[in-house]
């Protein structure tokens, strides 16, 4: 107990308690400073205001959000139900014609569903057929050709 009375009566704890209130009254000072600085804002605004109006910025920025949100998801049911990975075929019908005006076309949209259209080309007659697609199955015959470009829209489809 003796020694402690004898550090804190000590000159050089004096002079090392002032040091340290004046380096602390600094700091407080300018520590205030600072905070003067950073409180006065723009056009004496204070800080709470700027906080405020960052912050309904904020809130409507998500509002904004939540809207461009729900019009993608609109967008993209819409999108599933179009014409996509259009497939195409010329294939040559019949021996006797020369060349393959022939064709077989799928148009159908991401869940399978559409039509497949086929052309029977000859010299003297020109046929055309619609079949339904649901599911990527036709209730339909289907040739060669037809099947192929079913099947090239459906890989298409999975990419």
């Amino acid at each position: 107990m003796n020694t402690l009375l004898t550090y804190t009566t000590s000159p050089y704890t004096v002079v090392i308690l002032l040091g340290c209130t004046i380096l602390l009254l600094i700091t407080t000072i300018h520590q205030y400073y600072k905070l003067s600085l950073f409180m006065r804002g723009e056009n004496g605004k204070n800080l709470e205001n700027i906080i405020r109006e960052y912050l309904d910025k904020v809130d409507n920025l998500k509002e904004h959000d939540e809207l461009i949100a729900k019009h993608a998801i609109d967008l993209e049911k819409r999108l599933s139900q179009c014409v996509r990975n259009i497939s195409t075929i010329r294939f040559k019908a019949f021996d006797s014609n020369s060349s393959n005006q022939s064709f077989a076309i799928a148009l159908l949209n991401e869940q399978g569903n559409g039509v497949i259209l086929s052309s029977l080309h000859h010299r003297d007659r020109f046929s055309m057929f619609a079949k339904p697609i649901n599911n990527y199955v036709s209730s339909h015959d289907l040739t060669d050709e037809e099947k192929g470009v079913l099947e090239e829209a459906k890989t298409a489809h999975k990419k």
